[in-house]
């Protein structure tokens, strides 16, 4: 019988399973990852700060659209210890009366990654590769039960984030260009100047593919 799994390397996964999720593709941390993992580990960094951190900096890469890839923990090691800051803070605030943490209750998360697995399996037979995206993400989002509630808001939108850019690559090219096209032709006419006509152009192309594929915002409610 396999001995059970330490927390330590239980952090060390998940945070190898998250980074792999949110790349789209399987991703071994390097040697260098996981001295700065073993540092998070050994200074008690919250694996929540650590996830926020992470999906933080793939959401705004990709709403930068930079073409360079995430490929090192270290683009994400001053998103993660900000946060780990925050999360420090607001602990000795509600110990001290000062302030309360609200945690999101985990049927409000299980209920939402639900909704998420619907919708994949819903279009599993027509969108084969799209419903393994959407697997993917509702994955991550049942995972979120251990993020305070304060930073679930942030934690998610790096998650909706991931999801529309990776639905919108993994639908075939043929429904990509008919959606694109529509949501630049809607720009053009909507956009007062060039200044505004890309985020116009992105925009209108993210609400288009939520119509297509009817995904939910990612938001807990209350």
């Amino acid at each position: 019988m396999a001995a059970d799994i330490s927390p330590e390397l239980e952090f060390y996964r998940a945070v190898e399973d998250l980074f792999s999720a949110l790349r789209g593709v399987p991703h071994v941390l390097s040697p260098k990852d996981f001295h700065l993992l073993r540092r998070w580990w050994k200074d008690h960094v919250p694996l929540s700060a650590v996830r926020t951190g992470v999906a933080e900096v793939f959401a705004r890469r990709r709403e930068r659209e930079d073409s360079e890839p995430v490929v090192s923990l270290s683009y994400c090691r001053h998103a993660v210890e900000k946060h780990a800051k925050r999360m420090a803070e607001m602990r000795i605030g509600a110990e001290s009366g000062a302030a309360e943490i609200v945690t999101a209750t985990p049927a409000s998360i299980q209920r939402l990654a639900e909704t998420l697995r619907t919708i994949a399996n819903t279009i599993r037979t027509e969108r084969p590769r799209v419903a393994v995206v959407i697997d993917r993400i509702s994955d991550e989002v049942g995972e979120a039960t251990e993020i305070d509630g304060v930073f679930i808001e942030e934690y998610l939108y790096a998650l909706e984030t991931s999801l529309l850019a990776d639905c919108l690559d993994a639908l075939d090219e043929e429904d990509r260009q008919r959606l694109e096209d529509r949501a630049r032709d809607e720009a053009d006419r909507v956009a007062v100047n060039p200044e505004v006509l890309d985020r116009t152009f992105r925009a209108l192309r993210d609400r288009l593919l939520r119509k297509l594929l009817h995904l939910p915002r990612l938001e807990i409610e209350e």
